[in-house]
């Protein structure tokens, strides 16, 4: 598995996108005390689990949960950025055996697209069995996003990050080995103006 679907799983606290856990086990912590520890579950943090689409690909998630990250380690090259914790939601769409998409809502304090994109982006680089990266920066929504094309061993996997209308939020779209139309319909499952 590469880092990037670690991270995905440790920091976006879905289960893995290719429908497996990734052996990053759930972790309780108080959501409304200072974060002094990474966790995740489910119902950690309600209202942004609710800003997760409730239906892709005409059903609900297969998983659902929340988060926080604040350790160093976690944050990664948001740490450089000044980013001191970000709070995420995401869901799980299991495709097919190592096939899925994840969409998610990410926040923290100055938390940019295109910082979340460089995040996903130095866990690709770290990775041993990544290739091909390739980093492009399109439009969504007429705002500039992140897009991160990579292979990991077999897998095609796609990030993409772009900032909510608001401001307030980070939404991100990772696949594997799903098509150019599912990986825009997840992109379609956000509200434009949210």
């Amino acid at each position: 598995m590469s880092v990037v679907l670690r991270r995905l799983v440790a920091a976006a606290a879905i289960v893995m996108i290719v429908g497996a856990c990734a052996g990053s086990p759930y972790v309780s912590f108080d959501p409304v005390s200072p974060c002094t520890t990474d966790g995740r579950f489910p119902g950690a943090f309600p209202a942004l689990e609710a800003r997760v689409p409730k239906t892709f690909d005409g059903r609900g998630p297969d998983a659902l949960d929340s988060g926080r990250n604040c350790t160093t380690a976690e944050l990664g090259t948001l740490a450089g950025h000044g980013i001191t914790e970000i709070d995420y939601a995401g869901g799980t769409w299991n495709l097919a055996a190592n096939a899925g998409v994840t969409l998610a809502v990410f926040t923290g304090r100055g938390l940019t697209a295109a910082w979340l994109g460089e995040w996903y982006e130095a866990s690709a680089r770290a990775a041993s069995n990544t290739r091909n990266i390739d980093p492009t920066r399109p439009t969504i929504y007429g705002r500039q996003g992140y897009r991160l094309d990579t292979v990991n061993g077999d897998s095609n996997q796609t990030v993409i990050t772009w900032d909510s209308a608001s401001g307030d939020a980070v939404y991100v779209v990772v696949a594997a080995d799903a098509s150019a139309a599912l990986i825009h319909d997840g992109i379609l499952a956000f509200p434009p103006r949210g």
